[in-house]
């Protein structure tokens, strides 16, 4: 049995990069938006230029995240 949160259970989507981020060691829930426009609103709010608002597909709500190049 591999420990929560090593690569390899990333690897096979034990663990949901979309939904969860790693602080501080361990994985966590990222905050949720009910609506796109909540998550682009703190996006502006907090200046956080090279952010994006997505779907999440684990649990249906709006997520922030780095954008891609």
């Amino acid at each position: 049995m591999t420990k929560i949160g090593a690569r390899s259970d990333c690897n096979r989507h034990v663990i949901k990069r979309e939904h969860y981020a790693r602080k501080n060691g361990e994985w966590k829930p990222k905050q949720k938006f009910e609506t796109e426009q909540e998550a682009l609103l703190f996006i502006k709010k907090h200046k956080m230029y090279k952010y994006s608002a997505y779907i999440c597909k684990v649990c249906g709500k709006w997520h922030i995240g780095m954008k891609k190049q």
